[in-house]
């Protein structure tokens, strides 16, 4: 199978990242076995180089941590060479190095959402807006049989944050029902003290704003996350992609009082896009 980039999750470039940053992480991340919205494997054969472009929809949360969601239009890019390099609107950039039989590992490039001033809504006078972060890491990845892989990967923001992430994660090719392809991903994530103050820490000047007490956080775990990709062709040339996440804050990402008194734990995302590829 192509370069799988079900990694991702809390990384949809424009991503479902989410989930929290899911990574929403469009999930930009996802390694070259990763896995995500596939682009059928009989399209690929022989090819050294395929393409895939399109235009679909997505829905996020507003900010890592809150209740309600958004909608913008996006792009679907996705652009692999050999299953050795990718770089996609969903996965990010990844670069598998190793390549050697059940063992793939190398470097990701992804994108963490932060917050808008029109994401916050009611809150954008109480709490701070965060820019968009790129991420540089590495990842490697174990398949225990064809449709089924183990990884981990280790994420660090590239913008003077110090925000660093890490996961662990299990990706699993569904049976195809005639050319559909499907596949389900499972992740578990920790971020660093950094990365956790960041997102969910409120400082004494915020926490007098909204009314609450200062929360300061160590890193530890943030989120466990499933979610489902498939590509539904339509044409021997285009198709549907589809992604759909769902992401758990936990620990101490979940006793923010940002989360816990002005959002909620429970993350979704949603994606469809109408993809040509060649």
């Amino acid at each position: 199978m192509r370069i799988s980039t079900k990694l991702a999750a809390p990384l949809l470039l424009f991503s479902l990242a989410a989930g929290a940053g899911q990574e929403p992480t469009v999930a930009l991340a996802t390694p070259l076995s990763e896995g995500s919205t596939p682009i059928p494997d009989h399209e690929k054969s022989g090819q050294e180089t395929t393409y895939a472009f399109g235009a679909g929809w997505a829905q996020l949360p507003r900010w890592m941590g809150a209740s309600r969601q958004k909608n913008f239009a996006v792009p679907y890019i996705n652009i692999n060479w050999r299953d050795r390099v990718e770089f996609s609107t969903n996965n990010g950039l990844i670069a598998d190095l190793i390549h050697a039989g059940p063992w793939h590992g190398g470097l990701v490039g992804t994108m963490m959402w932060g917050r808008s001033y029109n994401d916050l809504g009611s809150l954008s006078n109480r709490i701070p807006t965060l820019n968009n972060t790129l991420q540089a890491g590495a990842y490697l990845e174990y398949a225990l049989t064809k449709e089924f892989n183990v990884g981990v990967r280790l994420r660090h923001d590239i913008q003077g944050t110090g925000a660093a992430y890490g996961d662990i994660y299990a990706n699993l090719d569904l049976p195809s029902p005639g050319l559909i392809e499907h596949s389900l991903r499972i992740a578990s994530e920790a971020m660093n003290r950094a990365a956790m103050r960041r997102y969910f820490g409120i400082s004494p000047a915020t926490a007098a704003a909204l009314g609450t007490s200062p929360y300061e956080p160590k890193g530890g775990y943030s989120q466990l996350s499933l979610s489902y990709d498939a590509f539904v062709p339509t044409s021997q040339s285009t198709g549907v992609a589809l992604s759909a996440g769902y992401s758990r804050l936990s620990g101490r990402a979940a006793d923010s009082p940002l989360v816990r008194d002005f959002g909620s734990p429970n993350q979704r995302s949603f994606m469809a896009a109408f993809v040509y590829h060649f």
